[in-house]
């Protein structure tokens, strides 16, 4: 689902824009269906740009982001915390009555002023990865710093516009939630090769947390459901073609046919081959008996 579609997306970009004019610092929106909305005036400094595309495949960055957006919606309230490269970062989440609408993003600062030996720290980090080292040092000590008073007084302005955009009504809750969003993509899909961490990616969880929504929501694991799905239209498939078992097994997903035909027996009780002759016996219309 196009995430442009349940957000009054002028509005909010305007409310981002304007907070990261004011107090120099960005702001941004991850919507419930994990969308980045970014602000236009200060967007992402060159540090984090630098991170996201850079250092592990920007791997390090989302999961810092999830952890920080997972926490703050445990909490019910402001978490604030530093990423992995030592940037402090504040996120507050929405919710709209009990419904969780997104979450409300600001951060890359430091609260103390960027100095050679946390640059040190850094560097550490970033050895072995394809980083323009001299890059990412300049763009370091360009990062913004504030104290802890005006931390606490940027603070309380989110909390102002956190609640200025729940009762502008600016967020209307996606009508899919993330689990709702890979079952779909599932039934369309099965027939490829799906992973879990593709799923995850695709709706911004990690895998453990996606893993634990589906045995939560579901009651069975991603693996399950996914055999589940490649079995019943196998199933489809035998009852209402012609086609080899083996091919079948291609169809749904299942390269090894072995597999795929004791999966299959687990699940129904009988070998797809049987299943198909008992089918044949079941269609084949009976000659006759004076012909």
């Amino acid at each position: 689902m196009d995430f442009k579609e349940i957000i009054k997306y002028d509005d909010l970009i305007s409310v981002l824009d304007n907070f990261s004019y004011i107090t120099g610092i960005s702001a941004n929106f991850l919507t419930a269906d994990n969308e980045w909305v970014e602000n236009k005036k200060k967007g992402t400094c060159e540090f984090c740009t630098i991170m996201k595309n850079y250092y592990k495949n920007g791997e390090a960055c989302r999961e810092s982001d999830i952890n920080g957006a997972q926490t703050a919606q445990k909490k019910k309230g402001i978490h604030v915390y530093k990423c992995h490269m030592g940037l402090v970062e504040a996120v507050i989440p929405l919710f709209f009555n009990t419904s969780y609408i997104g979450s409300l993003f600001i951060g890359q600062i430091l609260l103390e002023p960027p100095s050679e030996k946390m640059w040190e720290q850094i560097a550490k980090k970033l050895d072995g990865q394809p980083v323009d080292i001299q890059r990412a040092r300049e763009s370091f000590f360009k990062l913004t710093f504030i104290d802890q008073e005006k931390l606490k007084s940027v603070l309380d302005m989110m909390h102002i516009v956190a609640k200025y955009i729940i009762d502008s009504e600016m967020i209307r809750i996606s009508s899919l939630s993330s689990i709702e969003r890979i079952i779909e993509y599932i039934k369309n899909h099965y027939m490829e090769e799906i992973t879990l961490d593709d799923l995850a990616k695709m709706v911004y969880l990690s895998p453990t947390y996606l893993s634990y929504l589906f045995k939560k929501q579901l009651g069975v694991t991603f693996k399950e459901y996914l055999i589940n799905i490649r079995l019943k239209k196998s199933k489809e498939l035998i009852e209402t073609t012609d086609l080899p078992i083996g091919e079948i097994s291609k169809m749904v997903g299942i390269e090894d046919q072995n597999y795929f035909s004791r999966l299959f027996k687990r699940k129904y009780g009988v070998s797809p081959m049987n299943y198909k002759k008992d089918k044949y016996i079941y269609d084949t219309p009976k000659k006759n008996a004076n012909t």
